[in-house]
């Protein structure tokens, strides 16, 4: 089965529009000729429309210095027109990651990076404000109603961003989790192992379908610009008949659908925080 991103997105985004939130606004900070990044601006505007949400674009030049870009977000931080804030990634020049994830301010942190909201993860069950792409992979495994609590799952990625959230909202759900990464010898024996394989490293084709066991499911997290300039994920299939065998999500149109409405539910969640509630 192909656990397409569409029918999950939209049903977060049905649940949402129920809420009747005044219009929101997001700040964007973006990189800047970087392909990647490009895809996932469009995407991010399409999905903020759906809600009549709407964007602040801080565009980022590769020598943006780290003085000008920490003023554009304490004034981001600031403003009460701008109910959250994104930034998105690589960042430009000498712009150090950690410091973004302490200034960023937790009530307008979308994405979940600020460490307020990441030891509120690791350290309670509290998912409030969690990073956007690790929930959306979740919702799109239990939209299709694959069963998480008691079953093996392998985490293919270790950033702050996506695997290691992963790995604890997996945890919350029961799961027993095992974490791997692209230097983990014998990856693809490993793989044959889990019911659920989550792959989130950035490397076109590192895990395939041959390796994966029968009615295992893979949600490919990963998002790649190929030679022929086409978006593909980690994960290979062999052909259009491994959808028979295994459930796997497609690049594009799987699990980066999800992140996008998980964008709203998290401005929102900024918005309420915001209003004290």
């Amino acid at each position: 089965m192909l656990l397409k991103g569409k029918p999950a997105a939209d049903a977060l985004i049905d649940k949402l529009s129920a809420y009747g939130t005044p219009p929101l606004r997001l700040a964007v900070f973006h990189p800047a000729g970087d392909a990647s990044a490009e895809s996932y601006l469009k995407a991010k505007q399409k999905a903020l429309a759906r809600l009549n949400f709407t964007m602040e674009l801080i565009s980022l030049e590769k020598n943006a210095s780290a003085d000008a870009f920490f003023t554009a977000l304490d004034k981001a931080n600031r403003d009460p027109g701008i109910q959250g804030i994104m930034v998105e990634l690589p960042l430009p020049g000498d712009i150090p990651a950690h410091e973004v994830n302490l200034r960023i301010d937790p009530k307008k942190d979308v994405d979940g990076v600020s460490y307020h909201n990441q030891g509120l993860l690791y350290a309670t069950r509290e998912e409030r404000i969690v990073p956007c792409t690790a929930l959306g992979a979740v919702l799109l495994l239990e939209h299709y109603q694959i069963p998480l609590a008691g079953r093996r799952v392998l985490v293919v990625g270790r950033s702050n961003i996506v695997g290691m959230p992963l790995f604890k909202l997996l945890l919350n759900r029961d799961a027993t989790v095992t974490v791997a990464h692209s230097r983990t010898p014998d990856l693809s024996r490993l793989v044959g192992q889990f019911d659920v394989v989550a792959v989130a490293t950035g490397k076109a084709g590192l895990v395939r379908s041959v390796d994966v066991r029968d009615g295992a499911a893979v949600v490919d997290i990963g998002i790649n610009v190929g030679p022929d300039g086409a978006l593909c994920g980690d994960f290979v299939p062999k052909d259009d008949k491994e959808a028979d065998r295994i459930h796997y999500s497609p690049v594009p149109g799987g699990a980066g659908v999800v992140t996008n409405a998980v964008m709203l539910r998290n401005l929102i969640e900024c918005h309420r925080m915001q209003q004290g509630r």
